[in-house]
Parts: structure tokens; C-alpha cells; sequence
């Protein structure tokens, strides 16, 4: 797959991590341990756009889950779940597989260092 095509499938998910970070923090402002995630909810709901999400806790990372409209998509942030710009191979992968996108690791894994590179 071309970089470009990565590079804004890249942009999108930040956009929604961002979306999803702010929904969050302003529908549980006693979720502030973004370390370990102590404080947080195990799970809920949230809007965004008129988007309903759901999210689950796990480890020190959240996965939220678009239910409305479809398609279905993941936006996992599995880690430094206070750091909306972080991107990955892994939360690239899961993104691009839930709209139907299969991707190789090595090619989100290029993507993604190219991403870091334009952006540092």
C-alpha cells in the first residue's frame, strides 16, 4: 500500500484520538492517573460527534469501539493513553483492519516511522 494512503488513514486516526481523548476527559474528569489508569472506568459509553462509542479499560490503555454509525471502527490506544498524538503499528493495523483494510506490519511499521519523520 501506498505511504500516502497510510499518511491519511495516519491523520484520521489522530483526529479521532484526539476526539476520543477530549470525549473522555470531559465526560470523567476524575480519570486524571493516566499512568497506570487507576482512577479510570473499567468500561462505558461515550458521544463524539454524534458517534457513540464504547470504550473498555485494559492494562495502562483504553480501546474504544465505534457502534454508530457504521462501519464498526477500533481506535485502540493501548498504551500512554494520555498522548493523543502517539501513533504505532499497532493502533494503525487494528484501525485500518476494522474498516476492512489489511495491512502488513512492516508496511505500517514504515508508515508510521515515516509519519514520525514529517512530524518531528
Amino acid at each position: 500500500m501506498q505511504l500516502s494512503f497510510h499518511s491519511s488513514k495516519i491523520h484520521e486516526l489522530l483526529n479521532l484520538q484526539h476526539q476520543l481523548l477530549s470525549a473522555f476527559s470531559q465526560s470523567y474528569p476524575q480519570a486524571n492517573d493516566f499512568t497506570h489508569l487507576l482512577n479510570f472506568p473499567r468500561s462505558g459509553m461515550l458521544a463524539v460527534d454524534g458517534q457513540r462509542w464504547k470504550f473498555a479499560k485494559h492494562g495502562v490503555g483504553l480501546r474504544f469501539e465505534r457502534e454508530e454509525p457504521v462501519p464498526h471502527l477500533v481506535v485502540e490506544m493501548h498504551d500512554q493513553f494520555g498522548d493523543c498524538a502517539k501513533v504505532d503499528w499497532w493502533r494503525l493495523t487494528l484501525f485500518l483492519e476494522s474498516m476492512g483494510i489489511t495491512t502488513q506490519r512492516a508496511d505500517a511499521e514504515r508508515a508510521v516511522l515515516e509519519h514520525n519523520r514529517r512530524t518531528q
